[in-house]
């Protein structure tokens, strides 16, 4: 089994926290302080220049991975203060959470989780994690196709390149919707 770690800020409510949940399940270990996330442990930081990808498997499977719960709104502060060297930004995906239900790259902390280990090939602890919520099916639903296709990336700059297809693809599809007089 994959370590987990989520350094949770607390500033949502504990209720609807996903990291508090995991922790409960005991498929993650929330701890009180940053310098407490273990340093070789990948963090997962959205404003990382290296996108995930199935090469840094290695380091998870030795090192662990390291998430922050914090609101959208002050996460941008929290992550020059932590020392982790191993950083990766997950690449475009949509949120499936109710919360933030289908808007892009607003993912919950679990689905944080669960997109790092699917891609790094830990399918089925990915799988486990979603099993928590009601709603992970969901995610898997809108990002099946994606994730499969990032885990099969062995570089980030290959991750990227996917990444762009896709929102080339859904650009594309914005400005050509298909018409409800198609087929008639």
């Amino acid at each position: 089994m994959t370590k987990i770690w989520i350094y949770r800020v607390g500033d949502d409510n504990p209720h609807m926290c996903t990291a508090v949940r995991l922790s409960k399940f005991g498929l993650a270990t929330i701890v009180r302080t940053r310098s407490a996330l273990p340093r070789r442990a990948l963090l997962l930081d959205p404003f990382s220049e290296y996108a995930l990808s199935s090469s840094d498997e290695v380091i998870i499977s030795k090192y662990g991975l390291a998430l922050i719960d914090a609101s959208w709104e002050h996460v941008r502060n929290m992550f020059p203060k932590i020392k982790n060297k191993e950083r990766r930004a997950l690449p475009f995906l949509v949120a499936g959470n109710p919360v933030k239900q289908d808007q892009p790259m607003t993912l919950s902390t679990a689905e944080a989780a669960a997109a790092a280990l699917y891609i790094t090939g830990h399918i089925p602890e990915a799988i486990s994690i979603l099993s928590a919520f009601r709603w992970g099916s969901h995610f898997m639903e809108i990002n099946k196709r994606l994730l499969d296709e990032y885990s099969a990336c062995s570089t980030s700059s290959d991750v990227v390149s996917v990444q762009l297809r896709e929102l080339e693809r859904r650009q594309r599809d914005t400005r050509n919707p298909p018409s409800v007089l198609n087929g008639i």
